[in-house]
C-alpha cells in the first residue's frame, strides 16, 4: 500500500512539504538532508520535484512516496521519521529566512513569505480565500474532505482535487501584482475546452460602484515550470483571483512590491456571508468556458456579490447520499442541487429524494433550490430514448417539489430546464456543454432563483 510522507513544518505526519528559498550555504546541507530522508525511508521513492525558477526564488517540492512493507516483516516509525527530518528542515528554513523577517509586512510574516529582487512573494495558503468549504482535506486547495468514501464514485474522489469556484480576494498597496502557480495533474488542457479554462487563472478588479471588471488571464504551457503572471495595479483597488476549474493546484505564490501589504476585503455590500453551495454536473463544475471567471456559479457570484462553493464534478454528480453528508455540513445561505444530467432513472428513483430531505434536515430553514436538466442539445438530442429519460428526470423533479411544497416545506425553488440555455443554438461548444456565451445564460437563469430565495432586491 502506498503512503505519502510530507513535510510542512512540524505541524503534521502526512501533509505537504514547501520549502522556502535557501541560501548557497544551505544548499550543500539541503541535498544532504534528501539523501538522510531517504536512506531513513529505506524504500523511499522521491516521486515528484519541482523547482520553479525565476528572479532567483525557488520553491522545491518534494513528496517521498514509499512501501508499506509490513508483509516482508519491516515497519517505518512515520513519527520518528517525521521528528528526525523536519526539525533540521525547520533549522535549515530558518537559517535562509531569519535576516529577511523583520522587512515583513506583520500581517504577513510567516515562514511563507519570501523577499527576493524587490518582490515579496506570499504563500496562497496565507492569502483570503473562498469557496474552499474544508480544512480536513488531503491537500490544501481540495473541495471535498479526506474522508470521502468508496460509496462516493471515483470521478468525485479524483476530481475533488479540482480547485473550480476557488478565488484569491484582496486589496493590496502594490503597483505590481505577480502570480505563479504549478498544476495538480499535467493534463493542461481537453480537446473542448482550451488550457485557461482547464488550468489556467484569471484577474478581476473592483470598480468603485462594486462591481467586478475582468483584468488578465493567467496563461499555462508547462505542468512543470507551471504558469505566470504579471500585471500593473492601482494600489487600493480590490483583487479577484479565479482558480483553475478543472485542474488543481500544487502550489500558488502572489508577488507584491516589497513594502506593500495584503489585506482581507471588508464583509459584502449584499449583506450574505455565508456561501451559496451549487452541486451538480460538468456544466455546473465550468465545462467548457474559456477562463475560470465565466463558469456560471462564478459570474452569479459577481453579479449577486455572494460567496459560492462549487461542488461540480463533470460526469459524477450522482446524488450519493454521503454527498449530502458533506454538503451539508457547509454552512450556506442557499444550497443549489443541479445533477440530473449524470443521474440514471434508478439513481433519481433510490437517491434524489432522500438527497435533498437529509439536506433540509441538516441545515433546518437554509433555501434550496432544486434544477431540472437543462435542454443541453437545444432540443436536438440524439436519440428517442434520451429524449424519454429527460422527461422523465424532470417530471420526477416537478413531482417532487410539488409533495414537498403540500408537506409544508418553504424555501424550496423549482428551477425550470427551458430557460437554462439561449434558443438561439449558439450556447455549447458541442451540443452540450455551454461556451462562455452559454454559461451567461445559466448564471441568468440560476442568478434569478438564487436572489430570489436570498431574497436580494
Amino acid at each position: 500500500m502506498r503512503k505519502i510522507l510530507a513535510w510542512r513544518g512540524i505541524e503534521s505526519a502526512i501533509f505537504d512539504f514547501d520549502m522556502k528559498i535557501l541560501t548557497e550555504n544551505n544548499i550543500a546541507f539541503f541535498d544532504i538532508l534528501f539523501l538522510f530522508c531517504y536512506a531513513c525511508l529505506n524504500e523511499g521513492k522521491l516521486a515528484n520535484q519541482t523547482t520553479i525558477q525565476g528572479d532567483n526564488y525557488d520553491i522545491c517540492y518534494a513528496v517521498f512516496l514509499f512501501e508499506d512493507i509490513a508483509g516482508r516483516g519491516m515497519f517505518v516509525n512515520k513519527i520518528i521519521v517525521t521528528a528526525i527530518c523536519a526539525l533540521p528542515l525547520a533549522m535549515c528554513a530558518l537559517a535562509a529566512g531569519q535576516s529577511e523577517i523583520e522587512k515583513f509586512d506583520p500581517a504577513m510574516a510567516c515562514d511563507h513569505t519570501v523577499v527576493s529582487n524587490g518582490v515579496k512573494w506570499i504563500d496562497g495558503r496565507l492569502l483570503p480565500i473562498e469557496g474552499r468549504a474544508f480544512d480536513d482535506v488531503e491537500h490544501y486547495y481540495d473541495r471535498l474532505p479526506a474522508n470521502v468514501t468508496t460509496n462516493v464514485n471515483r470521478g468525485v474522489r479524483s476530481m475533488k482535487h479540482h480547485t473550480a469556484g476557488m478565488q484569491f480576494r484582496f486589496s493590496t498597496d502594490s503597483k505590481t501584482l505577480h502570480f505563479r502557480w504549478v498544476p495538480y495533474k499535467t493534463e493542461l488542457a481537453m480537446d473542448h475546452m482550451p488550457a485557461t479554462g482547464v488550468s489556467g487563472i484569471d484577474v478581476y478588479r473592483q470598480t468603485p460602484d462594486g462591481k467586478w471588471r475582468y483584468v488578465k488571464t493567467g496563461r499555462i504551457k508547462d505542468s512543470k515550470k507551471g504558469g505566470s503572471l504579471s500585471i500593473p495595479w492601482v494600489p487600493g483597488t480590490p483583487c479577484l483571483v479565479n482558480l483553475p476549474l478543472y485542474n488543481g493546484i500544487r502550489s500558488f505564490a502572489l508577488g507584491i512590491d516589497e513594502k506593500a501589504s495584503v489585506k482581507e476585503l471588508p464583509a459584502r455590500r449584499s449583506g450574505v456571508l455565508k456561501p451559496v453551495v451549487f452541486y451538480g454536473t460538468s456544466i455546473t463544475h465550468g465545462g467548457c468556458c474559456s477562463r475560470p471567471g465565466m463558469a456560471f456559479p462564478s459570474i452569479l457570484g459577481r453579479r449577486l456579490d455572494v460567496p459560492i462553493v462549487n461542488l461540480g464534478f463533470s460526469g459524477s454528480g450522482k446524488g450519493e447520499f454521503e454527498m449530502s453528508e458533506h454538503i451539508s455540513r457547509i454552512d450556506a445561505s442557499c444550497y443549489v442541487v443541479d445533477c440530473l444530467a449524470n443521474m440514471t432513472i434508478d439513481n433519481v428513483s433510490a437517491r434524489y429524494e432522500k438527497f435533498v430531505r437529509n439536506l433540509r434536515a441538516k441545515r433546518p430553514g437554509v433555501p434550496i433550490v432544486i434544477a431540472e436538466s437543462c435542454d443541453v442539445y437545444c432540443g436536438n438530442s440524439p436519440s428517442e430514448e434520451s429524449r424519454k429519460v429527460k422527461r422523465w428526470r424532470n417530471e420526477f423533479v416537478r413531482t417532487l417539489h410539488e409533495k414537498l411544497v403540500a408537506e409544508g416545506w418553504s424555501d424550496l425553488y423549482l428551477l425550470p430546464g427551458a430557460c437554462q440555455l439561449s434558443d438561439d443554438y449558439e450556447g455549447t461548444v458541442d451540443g452540450s456543454h455551454p461556451n462562455d456565451w452559454g454559461m451567461m445564460f445559466m448564471a441568468d437563469a440560476f442568478g434569478d432563483v438564487v436572489k430570489k430565495a436570498l431574497k436580494l432586491k
